[in-house]
């Protein structure tokens, strides 16, 4: 036999509970964001120091392979062979994925940022 149990309190309001969840949400889809373009950032720095450390590095790597085609992928305009800023002369490809590269990975960073704030949950 089920036991009724009488409360003075009121019952919890559907409104605040549906902005609760709704916050939760928005909470967990704006950390998965940022963590997303920290992740690209991170591929970007990787992939411009395996670049500069290539007479160390083996490039037959099946890693270092996939680091620098994942760079390569999601550079965009910042283009370590056609990107913002081209060098030339002596190190060269170095140079294009350094500086080219860090200011992608400085992007995605200020990129997962900005949405953080975006879509995180009102206060």
């Amino acid at each position: 036999m089920a036991k009724v149990v009488k409360s003075e309190e009121p019952l919890p309001d559907r409104d605040e509970s549906r902005k609760a969840q709704r916050d939760q949400i928005r909470d967990t889809m704006s950390k998965i964001l940022r963590v997303v373009f920290l992740f690209f950032a991170l591929v970007l720095a990787l992939g411009a120091f395996l670049v500069a450390a290539h007479e160390n590095v083996s490039q037959d790597n099946p890693v270092v392979k996939f680091i620098l085609d994942a760079a390569d992928f999601i550079d965009g305009p910042f283009s370590r062979d056609n990107g913002i800023f081209a060098f030339h002369g002596e190190n060269a490809d170095t140079k294009n994925a350094v500086v080219n590269w860090g200011i992608a990975a400085l992007v995605y960073l200020a990129l997962g940022r900005y949405f953080q704030r975006i879509l995180g949950p009102r206060k």
